[in-house]
């Protein structure tokens, strides 16, 4: 059994899915003309969750979080790119950026940035999502999306490490040990 994954864990990954869903799909979002496509604002989520709770929160929180607001908000055909691409997001910020400082999270961020960035280019060259026109008008909203998450999700978490220091041990350490 992964001693590292326990109930805390498992409540924290739940609570951060909720928050980047409602984030992704119930704040407000801009629709990107011709591609079907929307900018939102749960990316603040998906790299606080990875910067806070490391990449497996991260990538389960960004990449099921999203998803599910693209099912609930009629963008089905969305959801699997949109799992692959910000669950890889959440994965690559929280693995380079679980317990830096400012500049480390910023270089996690622009790393994780691009991988969004870049494997939703890649998934949106396919002929559902617009091709290489729906591409590439996709390419700067996906930027201005994960611009505004890092600009707010990285003073978001330092703030909350400053408030509560235990968040850094959530969802690392056993709640049990082995004798």
């Amino acid at each position: 059994m992964n001693k590292s994954f326990n109930a805390t864990t498992l409540a924290v990954t739940a609570v951060m899915i909720a928050l980047v869903a409602v984030a992704t799909g119930f704040l407000p979002r801009l629709p990107i003309p011709g591609t079907g496509g929307y900018v939102h604002l749960g990316d603040i989520f998906v790299f606080f969750s990875a910067f806070a709770f490391g990449p497996v929160v991260g990538a389960v929180a960004g990449g099921v979080g999203c998803a599910l607001a693209d099912l609930l908000g009629g963008y089905v055909v969305w959801a699997p790119l949109t799992l692959v691409a910000h669950g890889v997001q959440g994965f690559v910020a929280g693995y380079l950026g679980r317990g830096k400082s400012w500049a480390g999270l910023v270089v996690a961020w622009i790393f994780g940035a691009i991988c969004l960035v870049g494997l939703y280019f890649l998934g949106e060259l396919l002929p559902v999502y617009g091709g290489y026109a729906g591409a590439l008008t996709e390419v700067i909203p996906n930027l201005m999306q994960a611009l505004i998450g890092g600009v707010v999700g990285i003073p978001l978490v330092l703030l909350v490490r400053q408030a509560y220091p235990p968040i850094e041990q959530m969802g690392t350490r056993p709640t049990w040990q082995e004798e």
